[in-house]
């Protein structure tokens, strides 16, 4: 049975779409599931903990566990939160800002069952991050849920368990197997919202494990979540969300530069921005004996949690 890692930073209404999306599906494959809910220090006024104490009043017969981080932690943190606390032998982490359906579900777990090396499976969406080879745009706009689930299940039907390689991680809804996570631990938090998911990506691929992406698994996706709430909300601008999103690309990839001695660019945006820039599976085995493939949640970082 599985674990569900949910992070939320703000964004009330939409986490609770995505929790029911997920209470949804599950019960209807009829798995009891461990829900890890973390919240990254939203603001008060968005009452992201009433949004989880009521998943949890919802959710009878699962397992429900809320975390509170006192200070923001972005997604490499959340992460490995949630990966620090899920007891489960598959592991799914799920963007709040995402709805998903049975069928999604179903294509991930056949695919992880098809070899032991599965290590990391994600699946496909209208929204990608770093992965336009994966994104599927729906013939036309999905208003409702019951319009979400049949085109997840017309993707599924049509591809069943068909599955590709992947040679980076972007990992915005992905199923992890306990294997794994044994083996190489949990997100490096040196890494503070960017590069966390591709240097975990990095140190699976070492550690003897496949990323795939299940072609046959879709969700809607609302993308930058987070971002557009604050936005609509009037928070910040498009062009201060964009300039401080560039920033924190650009502070992570020189974290990233440091940890896999990578000589070129020197700057992110310099190589365009994209996955291209570095061969990050070539790269990695050449930094074999250099890079640690384990890194262990820090008992420090717990301080700065509370549970509920």
């Amino acid at each position: 049975m599985p674990s569900i890692i949910v992070p939320a930073r703000n964004n009330p209404e939409s986490t609770a779409k995505c929790l029911g999306s997920l209470l949804l599906s599950v019960n209807r494959l009829q798995l009891k599931c461990e829900f890890v809910l973390v919240d990254d220090a939203s603001a008060p006024e968005e009452h992201i903990l009433d949004v989880f104490r009521q998943h949890r009043l919802n959710a009878a017969g699962h397992e429900t566990k809320i975390i509170r981080s006192h200070k923001h932690q972005h997604y490499s943190g959340v992460f490995s939160i949630g990966l620090d606390n899920a007891t489960r032998d598959a592991i799914f982490f799920i963007s709040n800002d995402m709805m998903v359906t049975t069928s999604f579900f179903q294509a991930l777990l056949l695919v992880s069952a098809l070899s032991g090396k599965h290590g990391i499976v994600r699946g496909t969406s209208n929204y990608t991050d770093s992965h336009s080879e994966h994104r599927v745009e729906p013939p036309q706009p999905l208003h409702t849920y019951p319009e979400i689930d049949a085109f997840s299940r017309s993707v599924f039907s049509a591809n069943g368990c068909r599955y590709v390689e992947d040679n980076v991680l972007s990992g915005d809804a992905i199923l992890i197997k306990r294997e794994l996570v044994d083996a190489i631990g949990v997100l490096d938090l040196g890494f503070f919202g960017y590069f966390g998911d591709i240097d975990y990506g990095m140190r699976a691929h070492l550690a003897g494990f496949r990323l795939v992406c299940a072609k046959g698994a879709w969700l809607l996706h609302e993308g930058s979540g987070h971002l557009v709430r604050e936005m609509n909300k009037g928070t910040i601008t498009f062009d201060q969300a964009r300039d401080s999103r560039y920033a924190l690309v650009e502070e992570a990839y020189r974290v990233f530069r440091k940890k896999w001695n990578v000589e070129t660019p020197e700057r992110w945006m310099d190589g365009g921005g994209t996955e291209e820039t570095v061969q990050f599976f070539p790269h990695a085995r050449t930094q074999r004996d250099k890079v640690a493939l384990k890194y262990e949640f820090p008992s420090s970082a717990r301080d700065d949690l509370e549970f509920f």
